[in-house]
């Protein structure tokens, strides 16, 4: 199977790159509007319309193609708004960008854009492009430019790990738990609520009486929080990804659906509770972990969240609320309680190992005498389980 990701790296400001970016914009605008012209969104038919008629911007002609492609893209999702029954504008494309997967070279610490015949622009790449570049199984794909970055897809052909274990993550807003019948890991994100916080403070502080400077500050709050966000996610999907590579795990997800719809204004929920659940990034640690797993061969697998923290994952009983402690839930059957986060996590390693399973033909004698064992009953409910709890703002990491 093939997995991709991006390099992303910084370049200097360029005359040409600004021009050809902002020639870019004007083409895509125009293909956007012959498509809004003549109603159509496919490859081949605009193409034909509008193939001919980017000759007179002056860029070579291995961008039309690209162009014509970005305007497909656009035209399809404003259809799809559409039909959703929404009233949608009509779509433009405002910031200048270039993307391109013909006709460039990358030679060591150089990488030559095609600008005009016979004379490209060359970039200069840093260390750490050269070093994944250097990797000799790395298809390079294409390369995007926005501003002053430049990001460049690569692809390889991975192969799947046999796994022999399974693990359910569940995440939640104040931590995300990694876990099965064997050991539960707790990572705490208790500090994304403080970043967000800051935030909001930090954008109530600006009292300066300029429209245009606001606007501005506020962009580069929201920059910030997302970049913090995402390094201190990414420091989590590391750890669960490369436990996942070590132990040969498959990674089991919740496949929430309709998260946004239930923080709605006209709720019956107070604005403090529903800024907190609209602010929470539970998508990009799904997103950080599906392409990592890609990357390395690791299965991720998605089952139906219900009744994940109402079952029991040994017995199967029904579970209720201890009304000594909210967090943590009891089973009758069992006589033991225990938090309803591991219980959770349990619960989707159960499910996913079952769907698993069954969606395999030969599953193998190791595997088929763990999914015995994880079935099994046990006298001693969540004895056996180790606990640890991981504050990733504590691990030394910067962030």
């Amino acid at each position: 199977m093939r997995a991709t990701k991006s390099i992303k790296q910084k370049i200097p400001q360029n005359h040409d790159l600004d021009s050809m970016m902002e020639i870019f914009r004007n083409m895509v605008n125009h293909c956007i509007k012959i498509g809004l012209k003549h109603n159509c969104s496919t490859l081949k038919k605009l193409s034909i319309l509008s193939y001919h008629d980017l000759d007179s911007q002056g860029l070579v002609t291995s961008y039309k193609l690209n162009t014509i492609s970005q305007a497909c893209g656009i035209l399809a999702k404003h259809k799809k708004l559409i039909r959703k029954g929404k009233n949608p504008k009509i779509p433009h494309v405002t910031r200048p960008f270039l993307t391109n997967c013909y006709g460039f070279k990358i030679n060591n610490s150089l990488m030559s854009i095609p600008y005009k015949p016979r004379q490209p622009i060359n970039i200069l790449l840093n260390d750490h492009t050269q070093k994944i570049l250097s990797d000799p199984t790395l298809t390079v794909r294409s390369f995007t430019m926005t501003g002053l970055n430049i990001s460049i897809c690569v692809s390889k052909e991975t192969e799947k790990i046999e796994c022999t274990k399974i693990v359910g993550i569940d995440r939640n807003l104040r931590n995300v738990t990694v876990g099965n019948d064997e050991k539960v890991i707790f990572y705490k994100t208790n500090k994304l609520l403080s970043i967000k916080q800051n935030t909001i403070f930090a954008r109530a502080g600006f009292k300066r009486n300029d429209h245009r400077k606001k606007l501005q500050y506020y962009k580069n709050l929201q920059q910030r929080l997302q970049n913090r966000t995402r390094q201190f996610l990414h420091k989590i999907s590391k750890q669960i990804v490369g436990d996942a590579l070590t132990n040969k795990t498959v990674i089991a997800f919740e496949d929430l659906k309709g998260i946004r719809k239930m923080y709605r204004k006209g709720n019956n929920q107070g604005n403090k509770y529903r800024k907190k659940l609209n602010g929470w990034q539970f998508y990009e640690l799904q997103r950080q972990i599906e392409y990592k797993a890609l990357w390395v061969g690791i299965p991720v697998v998605f089952v139906d969240p219900k009744r994940t923290s109402k079952l029991c994952p040994i017995c199967g009983e029904r579970i209720q609320e201890d009304r000594q402690n909210r967090r943590k839930l009891l089973c009758i059957n069992c006589g033991k309680s225990m938090d309803r986060d591991v219980i959770a996590s349990m619960n989707i390693a159960h499910k996913a190992w079952s769907r698993f399973t069954h969606a395999r033909d030969d599953t193998g004698e190791a595997t088929s005498e763990l999914f015995s064992r994880m079935m099994e009953p046990k006298s001693s409910c969540y004895g056996d389980v180790a606990i640890q709890i991981v504050d990733v703002s504590k691990c030394g990491w910067k962030g």
